[in-house]
């Protein structure tokens, strides 16, 4: 007689326990996913900025060696015009 009902209340003990298992894992859950949608975020914005700052340091490698062409070019014709200008001499 006494039997039954402590089955009872136990069962009933770990069926309510099962279901705050649940809700709290439903909570971690949905706590964890936020926190992963904000990392992501700031990741891809990281990745974003990586490519601009890959883009700018390639513009200014290309402006770097346009700049080393025309100082070769502007070099190149200031040694003609000093040799032309020790000819007429």
């Amino acid at each position: 007689m006494f039997f039954i009902p402590a089955m009872a209340w136990i069962l009933y003990t770990i069926v309510n326990h099962g279901k705050q298992i649940i809700v709290l894992e439903q909570k971690v859950n949905e706590s964890l996913n936020e926190r992963m949608g904000r990392i992501e975020k700031r990741v891809g914005g990281i990745e974003e900025k990586m490519d601009q700052i890959n883009e700018n340091v390639t513009e200014c490698k290309i402006v770097i060696n346009d700049n080393k062409n025309l100082h070769t070019q502007i070099s190149h014709k200031f040694d003609l015009l000093l040799t032309k200008m020790d000819k007429d001499d």
